[in-house]
């Protein structure tokens, strides 16, 4: 298939093709100094302030429980101009229907939040605008609406961005004043049947964008881009880029030579199988996987709720937080007492891989050149399992984890008082996410007890070798774990 040398995308409606040069650019970049949109700010460059939020639309097969072909707010500040490739874009700069200095002209957003006085330095204001104006974007797309966005609807879809002036409450009364009767869909403005073709039309054409020293590649199929890796050894997966923007945006990291799969539609695949097991493609977000699992798997769609702000689930995945093979990674934990297997294509076709032997060290895993993680499986909690998820941090929401739990426990009886099976793992205790297999050892059979409960305890410990670093000491995450371990079985049993 031929291969496209540019990349292709909708800006607030208009067509852009953009070659090597300007595709390796920050997004946020790109919108300011070479479109003059500086509407969208850059304030901390690490996608957590949301001042540089765009709306992004990329049309695929959504998975069930998401809502299909709805604007979505993402940071611009972490993403390259190459990722948007096939995608459609809105800035604060065109929600204004005509020239925002007058206020007729206003979005309903931009009019409530003149109103309700919630502009202070107003740095970070056009953020905030787009960011809700996406949240009314998602409950207009749903069935059932109702005449406002409540109060905590708007703190939850604001969780990612943040005013340095304070001045949320008045934020907060803008987003909740809203009327929603009166706001149409923006799609209705800036994505036409028309467009939504030529962008599927231009998602059926694999690219590679290169100039003498930057180069991405966007194949079609996995198997082709297994290929390319195992001639190209040098070369990085990108993703959601929320890791590697940052390390760029730092000047830890120069892109070079990346590939993408944002063109690979069987990625995107997101299904409950007749195992009692969930799939999930290696494009699928953690904002679709969550609406997803809310009924499955309730607790971890709860725990993905404070794993990052909406802008990061919007476009983050699922298997780029298992690659990436941090040891404090908020999802191993929960996929490792879940029977998690990894789903890998190489050059020489597609094996499994044990989530439990898939970390071979710090950042290490037993990918082999050339591989690609397509899909994660693992299994749905059984009736009458119990199932936790912890996770201590600095601070609630959007913080990296100290220490991360997750105990699943069949029982023996309905009383829950003898385990029948436990499986227990944590993060931040050692070099990789870490399965306590001889803590888990003891437990099975037993019946609870405060003894049980000391001798497992006492059990922990020398299977962790927690570290002393900024966020915490050893000794601190060695009475966290004490804590979990024991919140569980307070609450569980």
């Amino acid at each position: 298939m031929k291969l496209r040398n540019s990349v292709i995308f909708y800006l607030n409606g208009v067509r852009q093709e953009v070659a090597a040069e300007q595709a390796r650019m920050m997004l946020s970049d790109y919108l300011r100094y070479e479109k003059s949109l500086t509407g969208t700010k850059v304030v901390c460059a690490e996608g957590d302030c949301g001042a540089c939020s765009v709306l992004k639309l990329f049309p695929h097969e959504a998975p069930k429980g998401s809502l299909k072909n709805t604007f979505i707010p993402m940071n611009s500040c972490i993403t390259t101009v190459a990722q948007m490739d096939g995608a459609s874009l809105i800035t604060v700069d065109a929600l204004a229907k005509g020239d925002p200095r007058d206020s007729d002209n206003l979005s309903p957003v931009q009019s409530a939040m003149v109103a309700c006085h919630g502009s202070q330095c107003g740095f970070c204001t056009p953020g905030f605008v787009v960011t809700l104006t996406g949240a009314i974007e998602n409950k207009l797309c749903q069935k059932k609406c109702g005449p406002h966005l409540t109060p905590q609807e708007a703190k939850n879809a604001l969780t990612g961005n943040l005013c340095r002036c304070t001045g949320y409450q008045p934020i907060i009364d803008a987003a909740t004043s809203i009327d929603l009767k009166k706001c149409e869909p923006i799609a209705n403005r800036f994505y036409s049947k028309k467009q939504e073709l030529e962008l599927k039309k231009i998602q059926a054409q694999p690219y590679l964008v290169k100039n003498e020293t930057f180069s991405i590649y966007a194949p079609k199929t996995a198997k082709d881009a297994a290929k390319y890796l195992a001639k190209n050894k040098t070369a990085r997966m990108i993703a959601a880029s929320t890791d590697l923007g940052v390390l760029s945006n730092k000047g830890k990291l120069k892109f070079e030579k990346l590939i993408s799969l944002h063109l690979v539609s069987e990625l995107y695949a997101l299904k409950k199988m007749g195992t009692g097991r969930v799939s999930v493609g290696a494009r699928v977000t953690l904002s679709e996987l969550r609406n997803f699992l809310k009924d499955l798997v309730p607790q971890f769609a709860t725990f993905l709720d404070i794993f990052a702000s909406p802008q990061i689930k919007n476009v983050a995945t699922l298997i780029g937080n298992v690659g990436n093979a941090s040891p404090i990674a908020d999802t191993p934990p929960f996929l490792l007492v879940s029977d998690a297997v990894v789903q890998v294509m190489g050059p020489k076709g597609k094996r499994k891989i044990p989530l439990e032997k898939f970390y071979l060290g710090y950042r290490q895993t037993a990918l082999k050149p050339g591989e690609i993680i397509t899909s994660i499986d693992f299994a749905i909690p059984k009736k009458g399992e119990s199932l936790a998820l912890y996770k201590t941090s600095q601070r609630k929401d959007l913080d990296i984890s100290i220490v991360n739990t997750a105990i699943r426990v069949t029982w023996m009886n309905p009383k829950k008082t003898t385990i029948k099976d436990v499986s227990i793992a944590m993060g931040g205790i050692a070099a990789t996410p870490l399965r306590l297999k001889k803590t888990e050892q003891l437990l099975k059979g037993s019946t609870l007890s405060d003894e049980t409960l000391a001798k497992a305890v006492a059990s922990l410990h020398p299977e962790m070798a927690p570290l002393s670093d900024l966020r915490s000491s050893s000794a601190y995450r060695r009475v966290i774990v004490e804590n979990m371990f024991m919140k569980f079985f307070r609450e569980n049993s």
